[in-house]
């Protein structure tokens, strides 16, 4: 079985099995972008139209989607994919966790949840949590969905611009976190 893998953080790269995905459009790019990340919950066809389509008549903007959607999964796999990474009802559409799949994002949250969650007195002493906040300064290639842009939506451009801010001020709490531990082990 493929797998499918995501990297948003630096520039975007998608990998089917050992191939990258060829894609029609940015915006099919940007659709399984914005599904991956915000998998948490299925998305209504008309918050996805008004996204990737603001300015659009509805009728056109509902038939980009059908086209956009159409080629994402011809690009992804997704109609031979068992079971496919996108989860599609006539209402919504969702990315599918339970795929065999890989999301740079998602790893490099849960890494830093684990630190986070961790029961240590404090994290430059824990060894666990520096192995795992090196891990997830490694996934860090640069910011989120970097040189990556939709044009034609401003809506669509103010999600990665949020996204962005937010993943480059953990990367640099977590430089600053893993600098900590190695300067306390120089002094001990």
């Amino acid at each position: 079985m493929a797998s499918l893998r995501l990297s948003l953080l630096g520039s975007l790269r998608v990998m089917v099995g050992d191939a990258p995905a060829t894609f029609e459009s940015d915006t099919a790019r940007s659709l399984l972008a914005y599904l991956a990340v915000e998998s948490d919950q299925p998305h209504r066809r008309e918050a996805l139209v008004g996204l990737l389509w603001p300015d659009s008549p509805e009728d056109i903007a509902r038939r980009n989607l059908r086209q956009t959607l159409y080629a994402l999964r011809q690009a992804i796999g997704d109609h031979t994919a068992q079971p496919p990474y996108l989860l599609i009802s006539r209402g919504e559409i969702q990315f599918n966790t339970a795929t065999n799949h890989s999301l740079d994002v998602a790893t490099f949250e849960a890494l830093l949840a684990a630190c986070d969650a961790h029961p240590h007195e404090n994290i430059e002493s824990c060894l666990a949590c520096a192995e795992r906040l090196r891990q997830a300064v490694n996934l860090y290639r640069g910011e989120f969905l970097a040189q990556f842009f939709l044009d034609d939506s401003a809506a669509f451009e103010e999600w990665p611009w949020v996204q962005r801010e937010r993943l480059h001020r953990r990367a640099l709490d977590s430089l600053t976190q893993l600098a900590d531990y190695y300067s306390e082990r120089l002094w001990d």
